[in-house]
């Protein structure tokens, strides 16, 4: 319940920034792991999806939103596992489920392109993490909110006045706490933007 409350709270606030119509993007993600993750999942994520809101301040200088789902996914094989007093031998999947919610400061280098338009972003914010295993009929699992940062490196290429495309490479950074390790990773945004 309290998960799907400080989504509501996350889409909400993002909904109502998006009043003051300016700029979208719509990205599919694809997902790197690093640190704790890449211990628990050494695999790439396809299964990753985002969305974006910039309200330019001026011609360099824009805040807004971010919200972002990376499904990360393992099979470990047969395993033995120890849990307290129990032992399990069955196959094992490994899952992490990352949605990162941020608040945002962009800022717009002028090129001598007149349509490309590469950029550098901040996100602060928190990440929703659930760290899974699946042993036959046994799951093992635990969650957290943790405090993140999302520096962000890419670049717009405007198609036509007002929609283009757009990749950018972030970094989502998430702290422990809640019992759960820092469950960060890079990801690779590749997108279209629009303005409205």
């Amino acid at each position: 319940m309290k998960f799907k409350f400080i989504l509501f709270v996350g889409l909400l606030a993002i909904s109502t920034i998006t009043v003051a119509q300016d700029k979208y993007s719509l990205n599919y993600i694809i997902g790197f792991p690093t640190g704790e993750t890449s211990e628990f999942i050494g695999t790439t994520s396809w299964r990753g999806v985002g969305f974006d809101y910039t309200h330019e301040l001026n011609r360099n200088w824009g805040i807004g939103g971010s919200i972002s789902w990376q499904t990360f996914y393992e099979d470990i094989g047969y395993q033995t596992t120890e849990n307290g007093t129990e032992t399990v031998s069955a196959r094992r999947y490994n899952y992490i489920n990352s949605l990162p919610i941020h608040v945002t400061g962009s800022y717009f280098f002028n090129s001598s392109k007149k349509e490309l338009t590469p950029f550098i972003s901040l996100g602060v914010g928190v990440m929703y993490n659930k760290q899974e295993q699946d042993l036959g009929l046994y799951i093992l699992s635990s969650d957290a909110w943790q405090f993140s940062l999302r520096p962000e490196l890419g670049i717009e290429y405007e198609l036509r006045y007002g929609f283009g495309l757009r990749g950018a490479f972030r970094y989502n950074y998430a702290a422990k706490s809640g019992g759960l390790d820092g469950l960060s990773h890079f990801g690779l945004a590749l997108g279209v933007f629009w303005d409205n």
